[in-house]
Parts: C-alpha cells; sequence; structure tokens
C-alpha cells in the first residue's frame, strides 16, 4: 500500500515506520499542504494520512483543495486534539475517516486496510478469486486450502491486482506501487516477478490468473468464469532475469 504522509503524525515513535513497512506499508512524508497537492499531482497513492495540524494550512482546507481539484484519494485524518467541530468538520470536506492520536499503530494500519478495501468495493479483507484467497491482514495466499509462499513483492503484485480486479494495471503502476522513491528499476522488472507469481501459481492449480494486455499491462480474470482475452504468456527472458528479490 503507497501512502502519502501529510505532517508529522502518525509514525513518530521509533520502529513504527519500520513496523509498517515490514506490514506492507510504503510511505512519503511531506511536511505541508502545498507540498502534499504537489506529489498528489504526480503519484497514485492508495490513501493520504493526513495531520490537520500543518504548518501553512489547515488540513481541513488541504481537503478541500484536494477535492475541489477532483482528487478522489482516500483521506484518514489524524489529530491528537481537536474540538469536534473541527473533526466533523474534516469528515464533511470530504475525509474518510478520523482518528485521535496518540494512536495504536495496530489500528492505524487496520484502519487503513479497511479504508483502501472499501474505496476499491471490498467488503472484508480477505479478497477471492479464481479458488485463491489473499488476506490482507495477514498477508497470506491460499490456493485450495495450501498457503503458497511468495516474496515480499510477488504479494504486493497480487494483492494490487486483487484489489482492483478486472482493471489493466500498467507497468509503471506496479513500479510505482513497489519501489516509489528508493529505487529505479528498469520497466521488464514487473514482467520477471509476473513471470515468477504465474508460475506459482499454476504448480498450485491455478493457471492463467493473470494476463497480459499487450502495450498496456496486466489484469487478473477469474479463468472460471471469465474467457481470456489476452495472452498470459511472458517472455523467456524472464526467467533467467532477477532471482532474488
Amino acid at each position: 500500500m503507497l501512502v502519502l504522509h501529510v505532517g508529522e503524525k502518525p509514525f513518530r515513535r521509533a520502529g513504527d515506520s519500520e513496523t509498517a513497512e515490514q506490514r506492507g506499508i510504503r510511505a512519503e512524508r511531506v511536511n505541508s499542504g502545498q507540498e502534499a497537492m504537489e506529489f498528489l499531482r504526480l503519484y497514485d497513492y492508495d490513501i493520504v494520512l493526513l495531520d490537520l495540524e500543518l504548518p501553512d494550512t489547515s488540513g481541513q482546507e488541504l481537503i478541500r483543495r484536494m477535492r475541489s481539484a477532483g482528487m478522489n484519494v482516500p483521506v484518514l485524518a489524524i489529530s491528537d486534539a481537536v474540538p469536534a467541530q473541527i473533526r466533523t468538520q474534516a469528515l464533511d470536506l470530504g475525509a474518510d475517516d478520523f482518528l485521535s492520536g496518540p494512536c495504536d499503530l495496530g489500528e492505524l494500519l487496520a484502519r487503513m486496510r479497511a479504508i483502501v478495501r472499501r474505496t476499491l468495493g471490498h467488503s472484508n479483507s480477505v479478497l477471492r478469486c479464481g479458488g485463491v484467497e489473499l488476506n490482507m491482514d495477514s498477508r497470506d495466499v491460499v490456493v485450495n486450502g495450501t498457503r503458497l509462499p511468495l516474496s515480499r513483492r510477488e504479494y504486493a503484485v497480487l494483492e494490487l491486482l486483487f484489489l482492483k480486479q478486472g482493471m489493466i494495471l500498467t507497468k509503471g503502476t506496479f513500479l510505482n506501487h513497489l519501489y516509489y522513491g528508493t529505487e529505479e528499476p528498469e520497466m521488464k522488472t514487473i514482467d520477471v516477478i509476473v513471470c515468477r507469481l504465474r508460475k506459482k501459481l499454476a504448480a498450485a492449480g491455478v493457471p492463467g490468473l493473470i494476463d497480459t494486455v499487450w502495450g498496456s499491462g496486466y489484469i487478473l480474470r477469474d479463468p472460471q468464469t471469465v474467457p481470456a482475452a489476452v495472452t498470459s504468456e511472458t517472455p523467456d527472458w524472464a526467467d533467467h532475469a532477477l532471482a532474488a528479490d
């Protein structure tokens, strides 16, 4: 999950950022509302964690500017101590939820996952497609009752496909989701990760779950219900590249 963290809260205790990253949360932090608007125009985030107390503007005003600009990214607003009127105003302006700080990290991450799921039309943390179950809370993937071991990046790619099932996702979307702000790998890196995923899924008895849309990217389809309109093949070079995450 790619997060834009605006302000000082909530990852301010020692180890919070590392724990969040271990649980699949990758946060890019900015200090001001102006910086937040610039980043939101450039990158696609799954959610915004917004401190209502910013140095250049109020959190409520930033929410208003985001929604006026047509930015539909979900917002979880956070503040240590604000009157009920301000919390209500933030929600009325377009925030998806509010959490009082200092907050428990586990609750914060659970709320973030719930907001992202609801935004994408999923009611619970277990997502299903083609005999595969993906649990966003435990980060486990189960095929026909058997756990499928995946690397961190393989899981992240599959989770994004499950969350946006039926949508064509470009390789740039995957790169942004996996590597934003830390590395600049080549586009074919995504082909390699998808190739490994397909092999593991096929060995577990569910081939054809991930389709290639040539010139566009990848899409998750249920092979039991939707006839594949595109190929699932991957270039031969992918078998020999990127041996490890």
